[in-house]
């Protein structure tokens, strides 16, 4: 295995790491500073990035770390689904058995949502993440959910996460609502080729190796193909790995950069 042959106390280059392997590059900066905005202000953010350029992991991380007595975290993963089934999820992520109807569910959810303030002093934090699958009528009532008139408290914070899709959905006139509560907006680009190199290094010496792997133009290539998204610099890292150590080679070089491109890109 690759692993023993580099002489790895762990996988590297992991698709769901712990904490401790996080790059702090520019992005995951930019990204946490918008998201406590969001919490210190108890307003509504935007975080957007192409595929696999790591706003799961920054989002999941990031609110993960909120102290728990102090904010009541409902984390949706949308995959798909009516606006009736988003209402059911968010109640269930506050502790609730949802009712039935439409209205009753945002009457029930909006109490709750009083209650975790004024009773238990906890902050209730919706975070939608694959916000772009939302269908229209499930972004037009999430509005519903942070009007509260008869009291200038804000009451929860939201983050709706997203492709840049999403981006394109809110400009729409029928979200206007909603684009208006927008505070922060933040989207995530690729690595730099600069970052690239630090995160390569990073990434090799929180799997046990302190010595570089890649040479000069493997880097390169890596940034070429891969334009510095997270996910896929990830790929394209361990099948190159993979294939020089199945070569014998103690560092990667262009060619077996390039040779394992297509099997790790497709």
């Amino acid at each position: 295995m690759f692993e023993t042959f580099f002489g790895f106390k762990k996988e590297p280059f992991s698709q769901n790491p712990d904490p401790q392997q996080l790059y702090e590059s520019r992005n995951w900066t930019q990204v946490r500073a918008r998201i406590q905005f969001v919490v210190d202000h108890r307003g509504v953010g935007l975080i957007t990035g192409e595929v696999g350029s790591g706003k799961s992991t920054a989002i999941r991380t990031i609110l993960g770390a909120l102290n728990a007595n102090l904010y009541k975290l409902i984390y949706i993963h949308w995959t798909s689904g009516s606006a009736l089934d988003l209402l059911r999820l968010v109640a269930r992520g506050l502790d609730l058995e949802p009712a039935h109807g439409r209205a009753d569910l945002v009457h029930q959810i909006s109490e709750a949502i009083v209650r975790f303030n004024k009773a238990r002093k906890q902050h209730p934090i919706l975070a939608l993440d694959e916000s772009q699958l939302l269908g229209h009528e499930s972004l037009e009532l999430l509005p519903l959910l942070l009007n509260f008139e008869m009291d200038s408290c804000p009451y929860l914070s939201l983050l709706l996460v997203g492709q840049p899709l999403l981006r394109r959905t809110l400009s729409l006139q029928i979200h206007e609502s909603l684009r208006q509560r927008v505070a922060v907006h933040y989207h995530l680009e690729g690595l730099s080729r600069e970052e690239l190199d630090g995160y390569l290094a990073h990434q090799l010496k929180a799997a046990g190796v302190k010595q570089p792997l890649f040479d000069d133009t493997a880097r390169q290539a890596l940034y070429q193909a891969t334009k510095g998204i997270i996910r896929r610099v990830n790929s394209l890292s361990l099948a190159a790995l993979r294939l020089a150590a199945s070569r014998k080679s103690n560092v990667v070089d262009e060619a077996i950069m390039l040779d394992a491109t297509p099997e790790a890109l497709l």
